[in-house]
């Protein structure tokens, strides 16, 4: 299939479905054939810069430019080449290299521009990577991440509000049952009070 099919299929459904948000036949197309599975409400993932296995939560926001890698060149043989590793070059019957999955969990979002490498396995749940990020290892619930190579640059919330919000788990709600808190996403206090009962 061209790319000027592949973009014009993804932007009918994308139109014809509610974007990326809604569209199952999106969802269905993506983890058949890239091994991508987007939550609900997840949008930035339906392009072809992704590489799966790969597997997103829900109300995870991935920006523009967003690349993935699930695998390096080989740095241990004689050479980095792919010929060496590569079928397409036809050395070799079958690449060695194992992709490995990464995990990104809900509320999360991926700015513009974010590159991740192979060393990262996991992104936890409200988590934020800064535009331009290089990211190479694994990230906490509610950190803050940023830079080249990205690092830790702080958390979210203290401790305590991260670790109520993440076990309200809010992102399982029905939609309108979410929406009737809408005007206390701006105060996780005043939101947790919800949950308390």
């Amino acid at each position: 299939m061209s790319r000027f099919t592949r973009e014009f299929l993804l932007w009918y459904l994308k139109r014809k479905e509610g974007g990326e948000w809604h569209s199952e036949t999106l969802r269905t197309l993506f983890m058949r054939h890239r091994k991508i599975e987007a939550g609900k409400n997840s949008y930035g993932w339906a392009h072809d810069y992704i590489n799966g296995p790969l597997k997103i939560g829900k109300y995870v926001s991935i920006g523009r430019n967003f690349r993935r890698i699930s695998k390096n060149h080989p740095i241990d043989y004689i050479t980095t080449h792919p010929c060496s590793f590569s079928p397409e070059f036809g050395w070799v019957k079958k690449d060695k290299r194992k992709r490995e999955l990464l995990e990104i969990g809900n509320d999360v979002w991926i700015g513009d521009n974010v590159t991740i490498l192979p060393g990262c396995n996991r992104i936890g749940n409200g988590s934020i990577i800064a535009a331009g990020a290089v990211l190479t290892n694994d990230v906490g619930s509610y950190e803050i991440w940023g830079g080249v190579p990205a690092k830790y640059i702080k958390d979210r919330f203290d401790k305590e509000t991260a670790e109520h919000l993440e076990n309200t788990k809010w992102w399982d709600l029905e939609e309108d049952e979410l929406k009737k808190y809408i005007n206390d996403f701006k105060n996780p206090k005043e939101f947790l009070k919800h949950f308390e009962k």
